[in-house]
């Protein structure tokens, strides 16, 4: 067969996408019979090769990383989906490519057999809209350590090609569709206005905003295995960041399982219209969030029954977990490892909107912000997010409660995202409507010390009546409402809101504090701490300095702690003792030119110095704080730091930096070097520093560059 181009202009257009017409592909011979194929693909009628049964599904071998329709040897991942469509024919294709198409099981499936391990995109494949469909990148046994989780390493790369701009990876449309053992990166929607009809991601699943689909449900039974979404097969950082990992536009039942998400300029994962029944269980997502929505996994429409287990999320710009006024169901959070999250915009680990919601046995650490926060909206005078049960999940070294309860005359954006603080006692029951998880009450002690007689320390307190109490070790870090750290036994109140209990081998100086559960309302905030003294001795605190996370998650770790009866508690951990006589130099500052947000080479030098530094210390964290000079509105510098500090940033996660080792923030112009103008002065507040913490209390020797300092002509 000669080697003819085929014919791929001739599409379908809408607003929003652009689908390929059955056999739209080759020439038709007569207009009426164009007329009729396009009344049927309107009527949701998709016409099957003419050579093969309806029932037929093919087993078909991608041989080309080329991305072209073309009647040759080769057979491309675009005319693999087209030929699954029913889009285009087994006849139109050369003989050679028709021995790679073979009728086979009782599901399609594309595997691939590249001549390279890239397919690179010319423009957006086609959507798969058939039923059944598998797509397999291989059988490839080599393994890899990404955030100290093992992966198998994907052999194929879905990317856009060099000078390209794509929206999507994979559109998934259909029902029973398995997307396994691929990498994809790249796909965003570049500069577009804010709020797009068409997201970019990786992968995207839905119908709804899709005319040519109207009335079709959303898709079912999907499922994303073992892939890497938006990290190269390399491990390296992509040059091209996607917008979205997973966009669940509309689904029921689909399943994201074992799979590393990373580095996107928004969220790892994302719902919008409805995602019931989804599942998101044992996957590495990390590092999300960098330019837009910040949190590693926010899900907002229908939820109903939906399940986040097993996850490690960390070092994302936001929340780890966010869920935004819900239209209706809840989600099961259950055994995850949340760790250094909120590195950009300070949020609490995991964001509750709604009602009965389960939070369970979750270890969040380093959090630059809340534990849990749960919102008073949505409300309706008789109901405030209610019935959200947050037990047994273990906090280490956050910025504000443990659990926090929102009440809706607190508004301000950092009230939602990093909470409001502690609430005063109910002293109303219309106080039930206005505050997160009804405002039920946090316990009370009776005393601020409860003393260890015989090896044995007995607790009283106060609740709401009927409620379930537990009572935790707390790592004290300064304040009255220390991070609930170990759950230690669980009690309910009396008719009279007393509760009681005994706790065996609790060491002088330890730190207790407790929450009350009703399922009526929800959990509570925690009580105030406590400790435990020798009579007569009174207490020395126990001090805590935990070693910044490393995003290790080990499922023996992350277990449920039964401690019934009680059990001796975990020693603090101590971090290692500084080198005796040891000074770690290292520069403070980079700086850039007039209105830029680039990495001159001179800064990239500098950076690269920094970078041994960081590598030889792991103990080292840091702030990066991006500024300006004071030469154009506070917000237009604000947006100009926030860019140079992303920079920064990105440059230094490229280079091997874990993302939980760093926050970021811009101060715009509010923190001049000087007060004085001119070149000089302007030259030094364009800058990023450096604020450095060595949890070993070792020495710092910080140094202020200026071989980098880009004047003005």
């Amino acid at each position: 067969m000669k080697n003819t181009p085929v014919n791929t202009d001739q599409r379908l257009k809408s607003p929003s996408y652009s689908l390929p017409i059955p056999y739209s592909l080759f020439p038709l011979p007569s207009p009426w019979l164009s007329r009729l194929l396009l009344a049927s693909l309107c009527l949701g009628f998709h016409p099957q090769p003419s050579i093969a049964a309806p029932t037929d599904f093919f087993q078909i071998t991608v041989n080309s990383d080329r991305d072209e329709v073309r009647a040759d040897g080769l057979l491309t991942l675009r005319e693999a989906i087209s030929i699954v469509n029913g889009q285009l024919p087994l006849d139109r294709l050369s003989p050679v490519e028709r021995q790679l198409v073979k009728v086979s099981g009782d599901r399609h499936a594309i595997e691939f057999k590249l001549p390279s391990g890239q397919i690179a995109l010319t423009s957006e494949l086609p959507a798969v809209i058939t039923p059944k469909v598998t797509i397999t990148g291989g059988n490839n046994t080599e393994k890899v350590t990404i955030q100290k989780l093992t992966f198998t390493r994907p052999t194929v790369e879905i990317v856009p090609a060099p000078n390209t701009q794509i929206n999507r990876g994979l559109s998934l449309m259909a029902d029973d569709i398995t997307v396994t053992g691929l990498s994809i990166y790249g796909f965003q929607v570049g500069n577009a206005p804010a709020t797009q009809n068409i997201p970019g991601a990786d992968i995207f699943i839905g119908t709804s905003n899709y005319p040519q689909l109207d009335g079709r449900p959303a898709p079912r039974r999907i499922l994303l295995e073992h892939n890497w979404l938006g990290i190269r097969s390399d491990r390296a950082i992509p040059d091209r960041t996607s917008d979205f990992g997973v966009y669940v536009f509309n689904s029921e039942g689909a399943t994201i399982r074992h799979n590393a998400i990373g580095h996107h300029s928004a969220s790892g994962i994302i719902s919008q219209i409805s995602a019931n029944n989804l599942v998101v269980a044992d996957n590495a997502i990390f590092a999300n969030g960098t330019e837009g929505m910040p949190d590693a996994i926010r899900l907002e429409g229908n939820l109903a029954n939906n399940q986040i287990t097993g996850n490690l999320i960390c070092g994302n710009d936001g929340s780890g977990i966010f869920i935004f006024k819900p239209e209706s169901g809840s989600v099961k959070i259950v055994n995850n490892q949340l760790q250094s999250n909120g590195r950009r915009l300070r949020r609490a680990a995991i964001h509750l909107m709604g009602e009965d919601h389960q939070v369970t046995d979750n270890s969040i650490e380093f959090q630059n912000g809340s534990g849990v926060a749960v919102t008073a909206f949505p409300h309706n005078n008789t109901v405030s997010s209610l019935r959200n049960l947050i037990t047994n999940n273990r906090f280490q070294q956050i910025e504000g409660l443990s659990i926090d309860l929102i009440a809706d005359r607190n508004q301000a954006v950092e009230d939602f995202q990093t909470g409001d603080g502690v609430n005063p006692q109910r002293n109303s029951e219309n106080r039930r409507i206005d505050t997160g998880n009804g405002a039920i009450n946090a316990p009370r002690f009776l005393a601020r010390e409860f003393y260890s007689i015989d090896n044995r320390v007995n607790l009283d307190g106060t609740a709401d009546p009927g409620t379930e109490i537990e009572i935790y070790q707390v790592d004290p870090d300064g304040n009255n409402n220390g991070p609930l750290s170990q759950l230690l036994t669980t009690v309910v109140t009396n008719a009279r809101g007393q509760f009681q209990a005994t706790l065996p081998n609790l060491a002088p100086g330890s730190s207790l504090s407790a929450i009350a559960s009703d399922r009526r309302y929800g959990t509570s905030e925690p009580a105030e701490n406590v400790t435990v003294a020798l009579p007569g001795l009174g207490n020395t605190v126990l001090a805590s300095h935990p070693i910044p996370g490393n995003c290790a998650l080990a499922s023996a770790t992350m277990s449920a702690v039964q401690v019934d009866p009680p059990v001796v508690p975990t020693p603090p951990v101590q971090p290692p003792a500084p080198p005796a006589k040891t000074t770690i130099t290292i520069s403070r500052n980079v700086h850039f030119a007039l209105d830029k947000s680039n990495i001159s080479p001179a800064s990239a030098q500098v950076l690269n110095e920094i970078v041994v530094v960081l590598k030889a210390n792991p103990y080292l964290s840091f702030d990066l704080s991006g500024h300006t000079d004071p030469r154009a509105p506070q917000a237009y510098n604000q947006a100009l730091g926030m860019r140079r500090v992303v920079s920064v940033r990105n440059y230094l996660l490229k280079q091997g930096i874990a993302p939980q080792r760093m926050t970021i923030r811009s101060f715009g112009f509010s923190k001049r070097r000087s007060n004085e103008s001119g070149k000089q002065p302007y030259a030094l507040d364009r800058r990023v520093e450096f604020d450095y913490r060595d949890l070993r209390g070792g020495e710092l020797e910080i140094i202020d560059r200026l071989d980098d300092l880009q004047l003005e002509k």
